[in-house]
């Protein structure tokens, strides 16, 4: 099986990496929209913070500590805030709306990206960018119609938009950090500061948790860093460009989960304005534009600073989640 895929070029191996990935990755949705409702989102990030971070200590005792010393203390605690932020707005938006309509209005963070991109390190803001990022509120907006009630949104939808606000973020975070900090350093400490934030507050307001919640909470985990381990692969073999669009499987993947575990359907509107953001975010990508990809660190050295899009995956979350 491994002689066959190293038999097909890079960019097919690519696709069929990133397309494994976004599979991956709605598995994540599938685990934490799984774990009883009576237990609370905060207690969630805890219980995946203590099963993840069993697993790194465990892996950290046979690499040595080289991979996560750090140069960027602070830096890292910024992102894990942002980091387990975001999954803390996604997961809540997957108990009010089906996987496939979170991960469709979670499609513009690529588009918020560059925009922050603008904003925070000066990046030129050209008329492709304003005019994507116009053509991707568009898609929310239509998507949106059909939830509001008048001009009130609901707070699904609006946790969804948040959570795309702070991948964002740390995405821009993980583009600065990777000149100097590991693979190994990136994944490692948002699991510490998740730990350290969420258990406390977790117990707070603990509610009693079965077996099968515990196990859905260290499934998410696991999914999430295979996602992440899956995306790396493919953006290492593959150009960007070619790669990018497997990312947007993530929407068909996210139906058939919601048909074959909780029997449900997003509203058609929602394929609509998913077209329409992917669309947007297409447009950074035209003619040598932007090309949506992961943060891929190799060894600590980072890319050149002056086209952050590079650094962009359009199913950022899928990254983000590891």
């Amino acid at each position: 099986m491994t002689g066959t895929l190293l038999r097909l070029s890079g960019n097919l191996r690519g696709v069929l990496w990133m397309t494994a990935a976004m599979a991956s990755g709605v598995f994540v949705d599938v685990c934490a929209k799984l774990v009883s409702h009576d237990v609370p989102t905060a207690q969630i990030l805890a219980m995946r913070a203590v099963t993840t971070v069993v697993v790194f200590l465990v892996i950290v005792m046979f690499i040595g500590t080289r991979q996560i010393r750090t140069r960027r203390p602070y830096a890292h605690l910024a992102r894990g805030v942002l980091w387990y932020g975001s999954l803390f707005f996604v997961f809540f938006a997957l108990r009010q709306m089906s996987i496939a309509e979170v991960n469709a209005y979670l499609f513009i963070e690529a588009l918020l990206t560059v925009m922050l991109a603008v904003v925070i390190l000066g990046e030129k803001l050209t008329a492709r960018k304003l005019i994507a990022t116009v053509l991707g509120l568009v898609g929310v907006w239509v998507m949106c119609v059909p939830k509001m009630d008048g001009f009130g949104v609901p707070l699904g939808v609006a946790a969804a938009l948040i959570g795309a606000f702070c991948f964002s973020a740390q995405t821009l975070y993980a583009k600065i950090m990777t000149r100097t900090e590991t693979n190994f350093s990136m994944l490692f400490w948002p699991q510490i500061v998740a730990f350290v934030i969420w258990v406390p507050v977790a117990i707070i307001m603990w509610q009693p948790a079965a077996l099968a919640d515990w196990l859905y909470s260290a499934s998410a985990g696991f999914f999430a860093m295979l996602t992440n381990y899956m995306v790396l692969r493919a953006v290492r073999v593959a150009d960007a460009s070619v790669i990018s669009p497997a990312a947007y499987t993530a929407l068909p993947f996210s139906v058939a989960m919601d048909l074959i575990f909780f029997d449900m359907l997003p509203v058609p509107v929602i394929f609509i304005g998913a077209a329409i953001v992917v669309l947007a975010v297409s447009l950074l990508d035209y003619k040598g534009g932007a090309k949506p990809v992961a943060i891929v660190p190799a060894d600590g050295e980072g890319a050149d600073d002056n086209d952050v899009e590079d650094e962009i995956e359009p199913a950022g979350k899928a990254a983000a989640e590891a």
